[in-house]
C-alpha cells in the first residue's frame, strides 16, 4: 500500500469532503482515505498497480473538485537532472539573486516604453472617436512604423 497526501481544490463545506471521502472509499485499490475541509487535504493509502492520483481526480471531476498532483519529470519528458535544473534546484543562492536582479532590471526597463505605448494608443482612440484632434501625419507614420498594428482602410468604420 502506498499512502499519500493531496491538496483537494473545489472544497466549500465539510459535506463536500464527506461526499470526496466516500468517493474514494469505493474506488478500487483504495484501502482508506481521511479528508479534511479544514485543511483542505486527502490523505489516501492506495495500491498503485490498480489506481493512481489521477485516477482518483478523475472520480471526483465530475462533482467539481480536484485533486493537485506534482508532475513528475517523466511526464515531461525529462530527465530528473534537466527537472531539478529546469526549477532551478541546484543554483546557489548566489545564482539565483543574480537572476531575480536580472529579471527586475529587465521589468523596470520595460515600463517605460508600456507606459508610451498606452498614451499613443490611447490618443489613437480618442482621436478616431473624435475625442481629441488627431495626431499630426509625421507623427502617426513614425508611431505607424514603431507600434505596427492592422488598420482598416476605411477610416469611417470607427465613426459613431
Amino acid at each position: 500500500m502506498h499512502t499519500e497526501t493531496y491538496n483537494v481544490k473545489g472544497m466549500h463545506c465539510a459535506s463536500c469532503s464527506s461526499i470526496i471521502e466516500r468517493i474514494f472509499k469505493k474506488v478500487e485499490g483504495v484501502q482508506s482515505a481521511e479528508v479534511s475541509y479544514g485543511t483542505e487535504k486527502a490523505k489516501v493509502s492506495f495500491d498503485p498497480s490498480k489506481t493512481n492520483p489521477r485516477d482518483l481526480s478523475k472520480h471526483i471531476e465530475p462533482l467539481g473538485y480536484s485533486l493537485e498532483v506534482p508532475i513528475t519529470a517523466q511526464e515531461m519528458g525529462m530527465s530528473e537532472s534537466d527537472h531539478a535544473a529546469h526549477l532551478g534546484l541546484n543554483q546557489s543562492k548566489k545564482e539565483k539573486l543574480a537572476e531575480v536582479a536580472d529579471m527586475r532590471i529587465k521589468v523596470i526597463s520595460v515600463i517605460p516604453l508600456a507606459v508610451f505605448s498606452i498614451f499613443v494608443m490611447g490618443w489613437d482612440i480618442l482621436a478616431q472617436f473624435q475625442v481629441i484632434p488627431a495626431t499630426p501625419y509625421i507623427w502617426s507614420e513614425f508611431f505607424h512604423h514603431l507600434f505596427p498594428s492592422p488598420r482598416p482602410q476605411n477610416q469611417d468604420f470607427f465613426r459613431i
